[in-house]
């Protein structure tokens, strides 16, 4: 698939994600992008996503979260191969190669305690590999207040993986000192690296939050079978066509197949 936008990021952004494991970058999408996507959310998040049960209700909950969107929906599938998205990524990466790995958004509802524990986003895929990212892309205002995200500095460098609500004996509660946070407006995005712990804060404004979120890998990384991660559910139950290619996927080999697809980003 081909990606058509491009934004440059500086070396001293790409120095900075090597060395802490996240950056913020500023005005990543502009409003129409934005827009586009707040509209895309605002339509699917009450309805099953396509990994789902497509005639069970989603359950009332405080905070929403719907993945796989670009499957079905030409808004995520413009946002993931179409944005300013899949350039940053490679080039944090520093990879000569992107895939795709999913989409997602997250909606955490005004006034409520849902809150996200300390964790690492590698333990969830089927993946190993060092070049591999997330971004976090905010479409509203987001602070203390409402639900940012902080992440422990340089945690990716430690080596560790970590499941929310695992409890190992390694971790601790970082200092303050020891935390990364950004107040952000709705464009901005963060970029972390799926081996660095982080954490998202309650929502106690009187306002949602929402965001979106697209992983990227590059070069290094191949598939891996780990036990209770992405897609969460066994292969012979998921009955989509990009499934197929995948189904058949051995430890060691490269990404490319339909569900993870290879994106060539234009330099």
């Amino acid at each position: 698939m081909l990606k058509v936008d491009t934004r440059k990021i500086s070396p001293q952004q790409v120095e900075a994600f090597q060395r802490d494991g996240v950056i913020c970058v500023k005005n990543a999408v502009d409003d129409i992008w934005v827009e586009r996507i707040r509209t895309a959310v605002d339509k699917n998040v009450l309805i099953p996503g396509p990994m789902e049960e497509k005639n069970a209700p989603k359950p009332e909950a405080s905070a929403e979260h719907t993945s796989n969107l670009w499957l079905v929906d030409a808004d995520f599938r413009a946002l993931a191969f179409e944005s300013p998205l899949p350039t940053l990524a490679v080039q944090v990466l520093k990879s000569e190669k992107l895939n795709f790995l999913a989409d997602g958004f997250f909606v955490k509802k005004p006034k409520t305690n849902a809150r996200i524990g300390w964790h690492n986003d590698l333990p969830y895929w089927p993946i190993q590999g060092w070049q591999c990212c997330k971004i976090w892309l905010a479409l509203d205002t987001v602070n203390q207040e409402n639900g940012r995200l902080e992440y422990i500095k340089g945690s990716h460098r430690w080596g560790r993986e970590l499941r929310e609500r695992s409890n190992p004996s390694w971790f601790v509660e970082p200092e303050p000192q020891e935390i990364l946070f950004w107040d952000m407006e709705a464009g901005d995005c963060l970029i972390h690296h799926f081996l660095t712990i982080h954490h998202s804060v309650t929502n106690i404004s009187s306002a949602q939050r929402r965001a979106v979120v697209t992983n990227w890998t590059g070069d290094d990384v191949t598939y891996y079978h780990r036990p209770k991660a992405w897609p969460f559910k066994p292969l012979e139950e998921i009955d989509l066509p990009q499934f197929n290619s995948f189904k058949t996927k051995k430890p060691g080999e490269p990404l490319d197949c339909d569900i993870f697809p290879r994106v060539e980003v234009h330099r």
